[in-house]
């Protein structure tokens, strides 16, 4: 399957690949972007929290599970910044829906 971030020139300047149909290729790299760029949002918010807490006497354990779940989450972002196919795009995409819905249920 064509790439939805072509580089022949279709590709606007903000990243996300041009094409007709909002729904397609180009509708399924938007949802994955907002969905890995939320899970980083919550990644990097609760790192700065627990920071806090770690400088207070709290297990520093935690702090690196979440480094790492953010790394990982920023090398995905990469990956979509630098081009995938429209259904690895919707894999990341519900991927992380589905772990941003755990990380916010409470």
């Amino acid at each position: 399957m064509q790439d939805p971030r072509p580089e022949d020139g279709h590709a606007e300047n903000s990243g996300m690949p041009a094409a007709a149909d909002p729904q397609g290729q180009a509708g399924q790299w938007q949802q994955a972007v907002s969905a890995v760029r939320a899970v980083v949002a919550w990644y990097s918010a609760g790192i700065r929290d627990l920071r806090h807490a770690v400088r207070a006497g709290a297990d520093a354990a935690d702090l690196d599970i979440l480094m790492d779940a953010r790394q990982q989450t920023l090398t995905d972002l990469q990956r979509l910044e630098n081009g995938v196919e429209a259904e690895e795009a919707a894999r990341l995409a519900a991927h992380y829906r589905t772990v941003l819905e755990e990380l916010t249920r409470g």
